[in-house]
């Protein structure tokens, strides 16, 4: 059975690569953002080890492999696509490292979010969606460098709306659950606007 969880996860995280791929090459423009961020790859790495309610160990194996072959998928299937040679790449090496980073952090977030209420349940429950919320509401402060893409950043608020929901269930309404996500959401506006700030050379 365990063994079962590990190839779903690599089937998974291999798609969601290759489908990352083809969002970039074939989506309109005013979506095309939504498969530019790394956030979707976030999705199957957080609830995979949420909905199999693995142990903490698990939990990160998993998040970490959903990570690195989303990664490996985008450019094992990238260099196929365009017909050249797969090398490992400093870029690759880069995005593996915060594979494994970002794995750790979302699969101990899948793992606590499966506990007893207490408030690291409640921040970790909101990891995912705050992802989403953030990004898009820091696109939205931003509207005038992304007015292109307004039905992409909206869509992502949704998701991320939608992610809330689903994943706190009966927990949503609760204030200690809404005041979590609201902090982590404000936390993660303030997050992206130091990376983007970082990223503009």
């Amino acid at each position: 059975m365990k063994s079962k969880k590990y190839i779903l996860t690599i089937i998974i995280g291999s798609l969601v690569g290759i489908l990352t791929l083809m969002g970039q090459k074939y989506l309109p423009i005013n979506l095309n953002f939504l498969a530019n961020s790394t956030s979707m790859w976030l999705i199957p790495a957080f609830l995979i080890p949420y909905i199999f309610k693995t142990d903490k160990k698990a939990s990160i194996i998993l998040s970490i492999s959903s990570l690195v072959f989303c990664v490996l998928g985008y450019y094992v299937f990238e260099a196929i696509f365009n017909n050249h040679t797969f090398e490992v790449s400093r870029t690759i090496i880069f995005w593996l490292i915060c594979a494994v980073a970002g794995g750790i952090v979302f699969g101990l977030g899948a793992y606590y979010s499966n506990k007893e209420q207490n408030i690291i349940k409640y921040v970790s429950m909101n990891l995912l969606p705050a992802v989403f919320i953030s990004e898009g509401l820091y696109k939205l402060i931003h509207i005038k460098e992304y007015q292109h893409m307004v039905i992409g950043i909206i869509l992502q608020i949704i998701i991320g709306l939608i992610l809330y929901f689903v994943i706190a269930n009966k927990e949503a309404i609760k204030k200690k659950n809404i005041l979590s996500i609201v902090g982590l959401v404000i936390l993660g506006t303030f997050a992206f606007n130091i990376l983007f700030s970082k990223l503009e050379f």
